[in-house]
């Protein structure tokens, strides 16, 4: 009896797994230039390529996210004036600025893989996929 409850209950797991509207929703590029420049900024995932990089904000006075980066923002993201960043020790917790609290998703380690096949995009940067994150602000 405990077997047949314990898959249903995983069956049940998986399907609201499915059927969450959270998905991978935008990432968060780290790109180097080869010149000493530094640059961090979040793409949302339907503009995963160079072209998304190019175009969007640097996150300011944040060159680089990765585990040792205890808060930074992000504004005007799909339409958000402002998104918190905190970190939870597996990567970031993400929240509304001045909002009610509630935090509105995750950001997990992505793959670390370049987005343009090893080679830097036409603003010279190398660019890596350092986190994705599972929210619902550019869905």
């Amino acid at each position: 009896m405990f077997a047949s409850a314990s898959k249903a209950i995983s069956a049940l797991a998986v399907l609201a797994a499915v059927a969450t509207p959270a998905l991978a929703d935008f990432h968060i590029f780290n790109g180097a230039n080869g010149s000493g420049g530094f640059a961090a900024k979040t793409v949302p995932s339907n503009q995963y390529s160079c072209s998304g990089w190019e175009s969007a904000p640097v996150i300011d006075g944040t060159p680089d996210v990765d585990s040792g980066v205890s808060f930074f923002d992000v504004r005007n993201l799909c339409g958000v004036s402002q998104l918190n960043f905190y970190n939870n020790g597996n990567g970031f917790d993400v929240y509304i600025n001045n909002g009610d609290g509630s935090k509105i998703g995750t950001c997990g380690p992505g793959n670390g893989g370049s987005i343009n096949g090893d080679q830097p995009c036409s603003d010279g940067y190398a660019v890596f996929d350092e986190y994705i994150c599972l929210t619902y602000v550019c869905s």
